[in-house]
Order: structure tokens, then sequence, then C-alpha cells
């Protein structure tokens, strides 16, 4: 994959937001659905995955108007529809038509899906919504603050916004390993990769977080949870499945991703006795109440 914004890293300049769209755009085009495919299967140990705990803040007496930013393939509006039922009002919002494609296929007629980005929601009038969940895309949106100042805007008076976010990479040796491992690869090929976050770096740790988002919500409780979420397989699974997931295995070309899946399945198999055919990620829940 050749975008503009890899571009700009290789001659050592940081890619503005124009580019960064344009970047993940082109990613999702031409890999829908691949964030739902590992995040399905990425579970803590009760055995829920990251869609369903982000589900739980809904409160089912209380909330009827659901939005969803960065709706992607549509797997967490379609948890609503099946835990709630036809209670809920759905709206997913996503900039990638290739993945409302693919929600608009599962989620019920009655489910409202609009191409659009974050940053500019005037499509919802003020005080429309009870809830606002965004999965694992806060940290690839910039800039940001127009988001959070849309959210607050759209959400109702005691609204809920809950978010799933990165966790802090030293909670789990084997995702700093990893992550390691595969920067260094895709380094290779692009030149200052990883020099610049993917997004605004404050969301990826939990003090800037929180100090971020109380600027925006100053009346409401915010508390940020962390938990680990694990995937399983042989160290050959787990390689793909893992590599599969990290945004900068996809920057990758593609006669090197043999060696990056060499690497990783070694990677799992000498740490084989310690892991015991397991991947665990930290994972960070933001959750604002009114």
């Amino acid at each position: 994959m050749e975008t503009s914004w890899l571009r700009e890293l290789r001659r050592g300049k940081k890619p503005d937001s124009g580019k960064l769209v344009e970047h993940l755009q082109r990613l999702h085009q031409e890999n829908p659905g691949f964030t739902e495919k590992y995040s399905t299967n990425c579970v803590d140990a009760a055995g829920m995955n990251t869609y369903q705990w982000l589900a739980e803040v809904i409160e089912k007496e209380d909330h009827k108007e659901i939005l969803d930013l960065a709706c992607g393939s549509g797997p967490l509006l379609s948890h609503c529809h099946d835990k709630f039922g036809g209670n809920l009002s759905l709206t997913g919002v996503d900039m990638s038509q290739a993945e409302l494609n693919l929600a608009e296929k599962r989620l019920p007629d009655t489910a409202t899906l609009v191409q659009a980005k974050a940053q500019n929601l005037e499509f919802i009038g003020d005080e429309e919504i009870d809830v606002v969940l965004c999965h694992w895309a806060l940290t690839l949106m910039d800039p940001v603050g127009p988001v959070l100042e849309e959210v607050s805007r759209v959400l109702k008076p005691g609204g809920t916004f809950a978010a799933i976010v990165d966790g802090d990479k030293s909670f789990s040796q084997e995702y700093e390993d990893v992550s390691a491992l595969i920067y260094s690869w895709v380094g290779k090929a692009h030149e200052n990769y990883g020099k610049y976050d993917m997004g605004d770096e404050r969301i990826r740790r939990k003090e800037t977080l929180k100090k971020l988002v109380e600027h925006y919500f100053k009346k409401e409780e915010v508390v940020i949870q962390q938990k680990l979420f694990s995937v399983f397989g042989t160290p050959a699974k787990l390689a793909k499945n893992v590599a599969n997931f990290f945004y900068a295995s996809y920057a990758l070309p593609e006669n090197m991703k043999p060696s990056l899946l060499h690497d990783l399945r070694d990677y799992f198999k000498s740490n084989e006795k310690i892991l015991n055919q397991e991947f665990r990620m930290p994972i960070n829940r933001l959750v604002v109440r009114g």
C-alpha cells in the first residue's frame, strides 16, 4: 500500500490530518472488516469481547437512541440489536463506504448508516442521543477536539459516552514485544514509521486522556478502566491474527510480510511455555456519564 501519508513519513515530515484520512480510507477500502475479525475473538477472562464490554454501558430502560462513531462493518450495532431487540434506535457513522456496505448487509432496515467524519455530525440535532459509542477509533481521529465537541453537543443531558481505546503497553509484556517487532519490520520499508502517532497521542495514555476529555465534559463523571483481552491459537495462528490487527502491518510491502510472520511465529513458539498459546492486549474503556 502506498499513500501520501507514508510518503510524508519517509520525507521525515509529520503528515497532516487530511493525509491520515486518505491513508485510513485506502486501508479500509482494501481490507473492510479487518478490525472486527480480530476484535470479535479477543476476549477477557470471562469470555467477553470488546464490543460486548463497550455495550455494557447501555441501560435498557433509559437508553433508546444509540450512536456508533466509526461503526465500521457494524459488529457493535449488530450486538446492540441482538441484545436489546427493536427497543433501540441505531445510528452508525463511518467515513469508509466499504465498511458501511458490510454494515448495511447485517443490520436491520431501521438502522441509519451515514458516511461522515466524526468531527461533523451536522445531521444530528442538539441533545438527541442517549449513548454515543466508539470502538477502537478515537485514537485515530485527528483532530480529536471537534469530535469530543460534537459528542457533547448531540448527547442528551445525563447521556453516556463510552469508547474502547488502546491500553498501556507496559500492562502486557508480550504486547510490548510484538509491537516492537512489527514496528521494526515496517521501519525497514518506511523510515520514520512510528515517529508520529496516527491520531492524537493523548488518547493512548490514561492520564492525558482523562484530562483531555474532562476539558469537554466539565460536569460529567469521567472514568477509565483497564483490562487485558486475549486471543488464543497456535504460534502460526497467533502470528497471522496479531499481525492483521496492527495498522502498521498493512503498510508493509507484500514481499516483506512473510518475514514478519516468520519472526512473529518464532516469537510465539519460543515463548509458548510462558504464553500458553495466548496473546494478551491491554485495553482501556473510557466512560463519561452525565
